[in-house]
This record gives C-alpha cells, sequence and structure tokens, in this order.
C-alpha cells in the first residue's frame, strides 16, 4: 500500500528571500539617517528611531539567516544519512 502523505513544502526560499529583502530596508534607514545628519537643525528623536528600526532589522535579518541555514543543514544531513 503506498503512503498518500506527502511532506508539506516549508517556504525556505521565500524566507530567504525575506531576509535579504531586509537589506533594502536597511539601506533606506541609512539614506534616511544621511539626510537627517546633513540638515541644518539635526533631529536627534527621528535619528535615534532610524537607528532602533535599523538594529531591528538588522536582528531580524541575522535570525531569519541563521534558521534558513540551520534547516537547510538539517535537511542536508537528514538526506545524506537516508542514503
Amino acid at each position: 500500500m503506498r503512503s498518500s502523505k506527502r511532506h508539506a513544502t516549508l517556504p525556505i526560499g521565500r524566507t530567504a528571500k525575506i531576509a535579504y529583502e531586509i537589506d533594502n530596508l536597511r539601506l533606506a534607514c541609512s539614506k534616511t539617517a544621511q539626510v537627517l545628519t546633513a540638515q541644518k537643525s539635526l533631529d536627534e528623536l527621528e535619528l535615534e528611531e532610524c537607528a532602533r528600526l535599523d538594529d531591528a532589522l538588522a536582528l531580524a535579518q541575522r535570525f531569519l539567516k541563521k534558521t534558513v541555514r540551520e534547516v537547510m543543514l538539517s535537511r542536508l544531513n537528514r538526506r545524506s544519512q537516508t542514503l
């Protein structure tokens, strides 16, 4: 009897793409920070908020990349053990 169960496909590729798209958001934060510092009257609060957003994006990006890498290595290890 054949098994009718199919493994659900994890969105690894899409998750990896999101992790790399975060670079664009971080670049936008960097450009905003440059604009803010070039102004005559520096809005320190807005600059601080920009830095906080960049920090949060960096953290999320590292976590996503690390998790995708771990999942991929886990899959490779499982496949090599079944061969």
